[in-house]
């Protein structure tokens, strides 16, 4: 019998290619017997540029992984937040588009940039129209099952917004040293041992926007001091893990809810760093922290773990 070389390593090629794709195909774990949410920003986008997809996504992931809340770090509304609570927005990019039984559970959300071009209390305001909206202000804390949790506004520390009143005029009447005092007591007489702090601006990134420096100036210090474990942002539209040579501190980028953005890896501190719709996924059990980035086919793309201090 005459075998047809040319085309059984076609077939062979095939198969290959097959099973790599399905093996990268790996579904969020339900990770029983742990304390769980969800991280998302950067996403009202009328559910276009992928954000019903990770929208989606999140959902069915949501009936297995079963999350307490959801960390919302900001950008919610583009390109220009809302103009108050009854704003077609909250229907058209928030309540129709993540309207899983699954994301039925409390938004824990803070302010993005974008968010100040339109009316920010307005987002505060609509903690008192939804049930699970919840931002009692512009910086908060709250303690869920054992663990610390911060919520700053980070928009007045970008000198470049509060010099730019004709955009961000709400910007420049906020006081960051009042934020960053309360932040350190708050840190200072929090008894857990688990500390997260959550803004919607990255201490260190590696995408379109890159490091702020008046973060690295003036958080990182305190989260340093402190031993906090983990610092969630937004801003640059993609999923990373940053993890500075000086620092204890593990920093993540979640905010790839719709659009993504190019990104430029640092060998030095790039843990992980990919340009692409997504979410990220984090699972508590006693002293470990596991954190899982899915991106918008609802792919698990990257693990990683932190170990409590």
């Amino acid at each position: 019998m005459k075998i047809n070389l040319p085309a059984l390593f076609f077939l062979f090629l095939c198969l290959t290619n097959a099973h790599a794709q399905t093996s990268k195909s790996v579904p969020l774990p339900a990770e029983a017997d742990a304390f769980k949410f969800f991280v998302i920003g950067d996403w009202g986008r009328n559910g276009e540029h992928h954000q019903q997809d990770v929208a989606n996504v999140m959902g069915q992931a949501g009936d297995n992984f079963e999350p307490e809340f959801v960390i919302n770090v900001g950008d919610n509304f583009y390109c220009c937040g809302v103009a108050s609570t009854t704003d077609p927005q909250w229907q058209v990019s928030f309540e129709n588009v993540y309207k899983a039984h699954s994301l039925n559970i409390p938004w824990y959300s803070i302010l993005g940039n974008h968010d100040y071009h339109g009316n920010p209390q307005a987002q505060i305001d609509y903690s008192k129209v939804s049930q699970r909206w919840k931002m009692p202000a512009r910086y908060f804390t709250n303690v869920q099952e054992g663990v610390r949790f911060v919520y700053l506004d980070t928009n007045p520390f970008n000198k470049k917004y509060v010099k730019n009143a004709h955009e961000y005029a709400d910007v420049a009447q906020q006081d960051t040293k009042k934020q960053l005092a309360w932040l350190d007591s708050v840190l200072t007489t929090s008894p857990e041992v688990w500390k997260i702090v959550v803004g919607h601006h990255p201490v260190f990134s590696t995408g379109k926007h890159g490091h702020t420096p008046e973060l690295i100036e003036q958080l990182k210090p305190i989260l340093d001091k402190h031993h906090v474990q983990a610092y969630f942002c937004g801003h640059d539209h993609d999923l990373q893990h940053q993890q500075p040579a000086d620092s204890g501190v593990a920093y993540f980028v979640s905010g790839a809810g719709s659009e993504s953005r190019a990104n430029k890896p640092d060998p030095a501190m790039t843990k992980f760093a990919k340009a692409t719709s997504g979410y990220m996924a984090v699972a508590i059990k006693k002293d470990l922290m596991t954190i899982y980035a899915i991106d918008y086919k609802g792919n698990v793309i990257y693990k990683t773990s932190v170990k409590q201090k």
